[in-house]
């Protein structure tokens, strides 16, 4: 056998091994898509119906059935927190709904799938928006209600539960309760508060205090799981505390959901429960299993659908982007990108504050952009400077990604497009279903479409400096290929990590280390699919597109529409 006859039966054991790992990846993502959207399978579970306010904004919402539960059923109505949406409670809804109630979680107005903007003061609308359609639905128990709401949804419930003697008890996760003694007294509630140790926004003192309030008593005399009057007596009083959570994970923790769901059980024990198993942490277990499919089959798919899109044609030599940095080593690279990120950042995050961030909505989302802004300002400068030892402009330098030869523009534009829509949705049908919506309003849209612009602008400066500049040192292979992912997530973390940590020691609070949960997983994934992009293609824009729209459609859907330069939080 010749050597060229070789390396053809090598390269077809390859092409055969990359087929059946493909085909395995897959039937692990089929098999934990259909686990995740019919476990448990005594509930029916309907997503993204719609209902109008008397106010006109249009407020979506998902509904979870016991299967069986045809006659007069128990509501209660869940309100999620600022910056997130819907389908964050849905472990709630789900341990609810098998024990035997209908539930409801919503978007509040300028979150998720709902219209409007973001105005505390009408965020009760939207809750009286979804008793209005339960009331109507015929077998909905329409004088035992339970409201359920973390964060900001707590406050808006306290403003509803407040005034409708119909709500018989109210839960805040991580929230503040404003219903003290007089409002309590002569009427059936039952009150649960839950606290986690490490909440970043809120203090066991403050939540001692409320209760106070609630119970006529000294602030001394309230302690933490105990159980103050009972539920015969239909005043039932607790604050409900645990060390090993922090404000964001009081949504998923597995103790404070069981505390919901036995609180709820005891406040109405008619109620009959058709399942007394706890799906929580289950259904945590099938989302990794449906990821490690899901990421694995569209890594997979990058070598030969960049071969079947960017080089139909065996012969057809690469070209790769590549700018010249003799001179100069992987390591002094490197800190020299954090010299001039940390150095030049406020004058980025300064440039783009007050030509772009004062003007546009999405607040959460301009000040994401004008962080990560200042790190690609910094990188900027230093291509200009790399870009003058090559006698190349910065022009020249942000122009050469677009050069068309035969028509590779269009195919690389197209092989992004297409890889971003595979895994988009991969995201939306395994995290954006279950644990966090990722589909921004249609009234967000043209706010959307200008921060992507901004977004690939700087995603095209962080891979021309990463991939054509650094990774380009690196010798071809998986163990280098990680190396240069993994040295690019270390300087992008390490910056985005201390502003962000800068920023809330200015702001007096730790509530925006949040944006660690969303980080740190996004970026990992970005840096991988920039990282084995430039080494099939040798360009950069397909992976710049791929990342432009799944980091942005997420950013933008989490943050809140708003005008102004009120910076949401969790009060």
């Amino acid at each position: 056998m010749t050597s060229v006859e070789r390396d053809s039966e090598k390269k077809r054991d390859l092409d055969r091994k990359r087929i059946i790992l493909s085909s395995i990846f897959l039937l692990i993502f089929i098999f934990g898509t259909f686990l995740i959207f019919t476990t448990p399978s005594n509930i029916e579970i309907k997503y993204n119906l719609t209902v109008e306010t008397k106010d006109g904004e249009q407020i979506s919402f998902n509904t979870y059935k016991p299967i069986d539960g045809d006659d007069e059923m128990t509501a209660i109505i869940i309100g999620h927190g600022v910056m997130v949406n819907k389908e964050m409670l849905k472990s709630y809804a789900i341990e609810l709904a098998t024990s035997g109630f209908f539930v409801v979680t919503h978007d509040f107005r300028a979150h998720g799938l709902s219209s409007g903007e973001l105005e505390r003061n009408k965020l009760k609308n939207d809750v009286k928006a979804i008793k209005a359609y339960l009331l109507n639905k015929g077998n909905i128990d329409r004088h035992n209600f339970g409201y359920i709401g973390y964060s900001m949804g707590g406050f808006a419930g306290n403003d509803v539960v407040k005034d409708d003697n119909d709500f018989k008890f109210f839960i805040g996760v991580g929230t503040g309760l404003a219903l003290d003694y007089e409002d309590c007294k002569n009427r059936d509630l039952n009150i649960l508060m839950i606290l986690a140790k490490y909440d970043q926004g809120r203090r066991l003192e403050q939540s001692k205090e409320e209760i106070a309030d609630r119970l006529n008593i000294d602030d001394d005399d309230v302690h933490v799981n105990k159980l103050y009057e009972s539920f015969e007596t239909r005043n039932a009083t607790m604050l409900f505390y645990d060390d090993n959570s922090d404000h964001f994970t009081t949504a998923y923790d597995q103790d404070f959901i069981r505390e919901a769901r036995d609180f709820a059980i005891n406040t109405f024990p008619d109620v009959e429960p058709i399942d007394a198993n706890f799906y929580a942490n289950f259904r945590f277990l099938i989302l990794i299993f449906q990821l490690i499919g899901g990421v694995g089959i569209f890594f997979l798919i990058i070598k030969p659908l960049t071969k079947f899109i960017i080089k139909p044609k065996e012969e057809e030599e690469e070209e790769v982007f590549e700018i010249k940095t003799e001179d100069e080593t992987i390591a002094t690279l490197s800190l020299k990108a954090l010299i001039y990120s940390f150095g030049l950042a406020i004058l980025g995050m300064a440039i783009i504050f007050f030509t772009v961030f004062l003007f546009l909505p999405l607040t959460t989302a301009g000040l994401s952009i004008a962080v990560l802004f200042g790190q690609a300002f910094g990188i900027l400068i230093l291509l200009w400077r790399i870009g003058k030892k090559n006698d190349l402009s910065i022009i020249q330098i942000l122009k050469k990604p677009f050069r068309d030869k035969r028509g590779e523009l269009l195919r690389e534009i197209a092989l992004g497009a297409i890889l971003a829509s595979i895994l988009y949705t991969i995201l939306y049908l395994s995290i954006g279903l279950n644990y966090l919506g990722i589909i921004p309003s249609l009234n967000k849209i043209p706010w959307v479409l200008i921060y992507m612009a901004l977004g690939f602008f700087m995603l095209l400066i962080f891979s021309i400096f990463f991939q054509v500049v650094i990774q380009a040192k690196f010798e071809k292979g998986m163990r280098n290929l990680f190396k240069a992912a993994l040295l690019q997530y270390s300087i992008l973390m390490v910056y985005f990590i201390s502003y962000i940590m800068i920023f809330c020691i200015l702001m007096g609070t730790m509530f925006y280390n949040m944006f660690f949960y969303f980080a740190i997983p996004m970026f990992l994934l970005a840096v991988f699919v920039s990282a084995l992009l430039y080494e099939q293609t040798g360009k950069i824009l397909a992976g710049a597109i791929v990342n432009t729209v799944f980091i942005l459609l997420i950013i933008c859907t989490l943050s809140p529409l708003s005008f102004g330069l009120a910076i949401p939080g969790f009060s």
